[in-house]
């Protein structure tokens, strides 16, 4: 026994300690705040506003019956009078575009924007947006995303059944507005899918929302170099966006994420990067 542990001894040599491997740095995804339990109080909507936009959905909206009427009615958005932040998305399915815009408040009252537009044309695959612009339709937007547009149809006529109509395009878009106020509370809708009569309760005012921001939607393009503001935009939307990619009619602004990680990615979209490893059907993209 003495002579089998010398031999052991003498046949272990100490290793020389190896450098310890790199590891892949992967961060939690940017958490999005939940709002407060309570809301804030009811920020009623001015008479004035709340004509205008019943005005504009009266014009978009197509009625399914004849002899219907449109009635809206607009509710509380919960949030507080001061709106700190605003983040508008929008992208077209067929036209190979994504836009995401953050409109932060400043002391004075403006907003100041960062944006990013992809597009899936052209040499350049994405540009950077900056600018400092006032609101003045903020109420009209805020208003149009509580609206609620429905159909009052005519009572039925003897012996009669009334089927109605349905219109659909191929119009595959996405809309989306969000904005924080200065508690934290938010409010957010977002419609992506195509334009038709089954879902235009949905879309049509956010899109009356999204025309009445459009000063954040119309900054100029500062460039194509990002700055850690535009990669932390990039981020907390990529955040925003995953748990939707697999959604009905998502498949392409989920494609686009992706192909933006590529130039804006950071670990914080790795995890997110990730869900794209599971196989889930056939039918995937060659991006997927």
């Amino acid at each position: 026994m003495r002579l089998l542990l010398l031999a052991l001894v003498v046949t272990v040599s100490p290793m020389v300690a190896a450098a310890p491997a790199k590891k892949c740095v992967i961060e939690e995804p940017v958490a999005v705040a939940a709002p407060p339990v309570q809301p804030a109080p009811c920020q009623r909507v001015k008479p004035v506003t709340a004509a205008f936009v019943r005005a504009a959905l009266e014009k978009r909206f197509k009625l399914q019956h004849e002899g219907s009427t449109l009635d809206v009615s607009f509710g509380c958005d919960g949030i507080g009078p001061k709106v700190k932040e605003i983040v508008v998305e929008s992208g077209s399915g067929h036209g190979g575009s994504l836009a995401m815009w953050r409109a932060v408040r400043q002391g004075d009252g403006t907003y100041e924007v960062r944006g990013i537009r992809y597009t899936d044309r052209g040499k350049a695959a994405y540009s950077l947006v900056t600018g400092t612009v006032s609101v003045p339709a903020l109420a009209t937007a805020r208003a149009a995303l509580v609206a609620t547009p429905r159909e009052i149809k005519p009572p039925p006529k003897p012996n009669t059944i009334s089927l109605g109509s349905f219109s659909s395009s191929s119009r595959d878009f996405r809309a989306l507005v969000k904005m924080t106020d200065s508690d934290g509370r938010v409010v957010e809708r977002q419609y992506t899918g195509y334009a038709g009569s089954g879902d235009q309760e949905t879309y049509l005012g956010l899109e009356i929302a999204m025309q009445a921001l459009s000063p954040i939607t119309a900054v100029g393009v500062a460039g194509v170099d990002p700055t850690p503001k535009d990669r932390d935009l990039f981020a907390a939307r990529f955040g925003a966006a995953v748990p939707h990619f697999d959604d009905q009619y998502g498949w392409w602004v989920m494609e686009r994420y992706v192909g933006l990680a590529r130039f804006l990615g950071t670990p914080a979209t790795i995890a997110g990067l990730l869900t794209r490893l599971a196989i889930k059907g056939t039918d995937r993209s060659k991006v997927d």
